[in-house]
């Protein structure tokens, strides 16, 4: 008998553990059902609040020209557009922040007053928090004693405004003087013993037009006529399909040779340096048939001489984008030929526009 209440002493501790064993694993299984739900749900809310204050941001940064209480309402009318784990977003004015954001140390000063006015990006938070009343409500993790979940996202957006700058571009605009030192000589050595010099046959430079690398800027009103000779026909900002020639000279003053119509509108961006110091040109650009011109975004290099002609497409309506390389501060426009710039004739009206843009910056 002694041995027997011993033995059914011992599988009562037993099943004790083993009890205890299962309330462990339940707890455990709580918590990975927590992770596997309540931080999914949480995830996802996240995604969506981000989603919404990029919105609402951008949106917003676009009415920047027509004041702050625009700005206030097109941000809240956008996130009233989205919801978060299923409930609409409402954004108050003090999660709308206007400020000027400054790209070179990449900080946003807050504006207050009617010094937002002057405002060149706008910050939106956009939250589901204990403090707005609206955070995410938890299911498993409620059992480990945590209910509901902060979350909140963050976005600027900058308003970058239109530029519009017009340049007269003489027909004797050689760009392969783009940047060149006084003295510097091009097409030495050309059929007629006639090269041209800087700074009497540089290509003009347009000014005030801010260059962003990445951005993209637009040629409009490109008007006006170019020629060879004053007895020869004149051409418009496309030049002459008929003659398609490289520049005589090739790839020189450390630039790059290039092929297109004579007597078109070409231009090339450049950074403070001058060309000729740099090394190696790039590669040629060829624009020899009407395919190739007809592209709808053209991405140049540093020193690499392109063809702009009237900047539209072949529809003779759509413009076409050329997005400023990185480390470029200036651009030149100058006019096509093969050699002999000096005793062309005519000129070109060009029209540097820069769009309104709308840019996400942190």
């Amino acid at each position: 008998m002694k041995r027997r209440t011993e033995s059914i002493s011992f599988d009562r501790r037993n099943r004790g553990v083993s009890m205890l064993y299962v309330v462990m694993i339940m707890a455990v299984m709580f918590m990975f059902a927590s992770l596997a739900v309540d931080l999914g749900r949480v995830q996802v809310a996240k995604t969506e609040l981000r989603r919404t204050a990029d919105a609402a941001a951008r949106y917003a940064a676009k009415s920047i020209p027509s004041g702050v209480s625009i700005v206030q309402a097109n941000a809240k009318d956008v996130a009233n557009d989205n919801t978060v784990d299923g409930q609409i977003v409402t954004l108050t004015n003090s999660d709308i922040e206007f400020g000027n954001w400054t790209a070179s140390n990449k900080t946003f000063a807050v504006l207050s007053g009617t010094a937002r006015s002057g405002a060149n990006a706008i910050r939106i938070t956009a939250a589901r928090t204990t403090a707005k009343n609206n955070p995410i409500p938890l299911t498993f993790a409620k059992i480990l004693g945590r209910s509901t979940f902060d979350v909140s996202a963050q976005c600027t957006a900058m308003y970058v405004a239109p530029v519009n700058v017009s340049l007269n571009v003489p027909a004797t605009s050689c760009p392969w003087l783009a940047g060149a030192a006084s003295g510097t000589v091009a097409n030495l050595g050309n059929p007629h013993n006639n090269p041209d010099y800087a700074p009497a046959a540089c290509p003009k430079l347009m000014s005030g037009v801010p260059l962003t690398a990445g951005t993209s800027l637009q040629f409009n009103s490109i008007n006006g006529g170019a020629g060879n000779d004053p007895a020869m026909d004149s051409f418009t900002p496309d030049g002459n399909p008929n003659d398609v020639q490289p520049n005589f000279g090739g790839a020189e003053n450390g630039l790059s040779n290039m092929i297109c119509p004579l007597n078109s509108v070409v231009g090339v961006f450049l950074d403070d340096n001058v060309p000729a110091t740099q090394g190696t040109p790039p590669a040629t650009l060829d624009f020899s048939t009407s395919t190739t011109r007809d592209f709808s975004t053209l991405q140049p290099q540093l020193r690499q001489v392109f063809f702009i002609g009237d900047g539209l497409r072949n529809d003779g309506v759509t413009k076409q984008n050329f997005v400023v390389p990185n480390g470029a501060t200036r651009l030149f426009i100058g006019s096509m030929d093969g050699w002999e710039w000096n005793n062309n004739y005519g000129s070109f009206t060009t029209t540097v526009v820069r769009p309104e843009q709308i840019q996400t910056v942190k």
